[in-house]
């Protein structure tokens, strides 16, 4: 794969995005979409605009096709868009759950709903040999990484750059590797991702909202379960997504256990996230996601090694 081309999809869509979530920022204060202050959960200082998931779909989009275009990959644009389109549809399920507050049971059918959209399009997965079994697994996947990133949107700049750092991860992989799309795919998703951490980082001036963390969260899960490095064989080619997303699915892991221990619900909104644990033992919000960020640069240079020489 070209790297120059890769570079200058991540650098263009860095740039837009970083506009367009500026633009955002605009619309939400004019027309009150806004994020709240609580005293309890969100302890931000003022009203934070919430349309920046919305934004950062734009931008994907946009830059997904021109690339596509741009590169000759035209051929690619069915498998493009059985990611693309199932993404979308994240982000309107999440910009309605912004507005409506859904009941757990109703965003996650949707969610299993587009895991199977994109399984029957092209993204699958061979684990167990057994189709239906497989099948499940990788709804089951998807459906935790969407919910895990979106957990992981409790503390200024967490979400944003573990989709960074999980993008470029899967985006080395699959260049050395040889799967143009993928590596287009994670380039232009760590860019969009850098773009919108311009104004997300401490103290945020924006957040993703659930537009954003369904959309970004459904992109990463395929991105990372579309690496196929030639080399591996199950079970050491599992590791490779699991690695590139070990922080999201260890914070889920340690919220679910420590609710259910606790005999509360798991989907009950709370701060007692990794990140909170932190923030707790003295860290400030940027120190204990700088200190997560680096865990997830562990975990996405592990795939990247195992990828390579495993």
């Amino acid at each position: 794969m070209n790297w120059v081309f890769l570079l200058v999809a991540f650098l263009s869509a860095a740039a837009l995005s970083a506009v367009t979530v500026a633009l955002s920022i605009r619309i939400a204060h004019r027309v009150g979409a806004l994020d709240h202050p609580d005293s309890a959960r969100k302890l931000q200082e003022r009203p934070v605009p919430r349309l920046g998931g919305i934004a950062v779909a734009a931008s994907f989009t946009l830059i997904t096709l021109v690339a596509l275009a741009v590169s000759g990959q035209s051929r690619n644009a069915v498998l493009a868009g059985s990611v693309l389109l199932p993404a979308l549809a994240m982000a309107v399920l999440g910009f309605v759950d912004d507005r409506r507050h859904l009941r757990p049971i109703m965003r996650l059918s949707f969610q299993a709903l587009a895991a199977l959209a994109a399984w029957f399009l092209g993204t699958t997965v061979v684990l167990t040999g057994i189709p239906w079994l497989d099948l499940l697994i990788f709804v089951l996947w998807v459906v935790v990484i969407i919910n895990g990133v979106n957990l992981l949107d409790n503390s200024d700049g967490l979400a944003g750059s573990t989709v960074l750092v999980a993008a470029l991860g899967a985006t080395f992989i699959a260049a050395v590797g040889g799967q143009e799309l993928v590596s287009v795919l994670g380039a232009a998703l760590a860019g969009v991702a850098l773009g919108f951490l311009w104004h997300n980082w401490a103290p945020a001036r924006v957040y993703l909202g659930d537009s954003g963390s369904y959309f970004l969260g459904f992109l990463v899960a395929v991105l990372a379960v579309r690496l196929r490095p030639e080399t591996l064989t199950v079970p050491w080619s599992i590791l490779v997504p699991v690695l590139l997303l070990a922080l999201p699915l260890a914070d889920t892991a340690f919220v679910v256990v420590r609710r259910l221990a606790s005999g509360i619900h798991p989907f009950t909104a709370g701060r007692d996230h990794l990140s909170h644990e932190l923030q707790r033992r003295g860290l400030s919000t940027t120190r204990s996601v700088v200190v997560l960020q680096a865990a997830a640069v562990i975990g996405a240079f592990g795939a990247y090694v195992v990828a390579s020489w495993g």
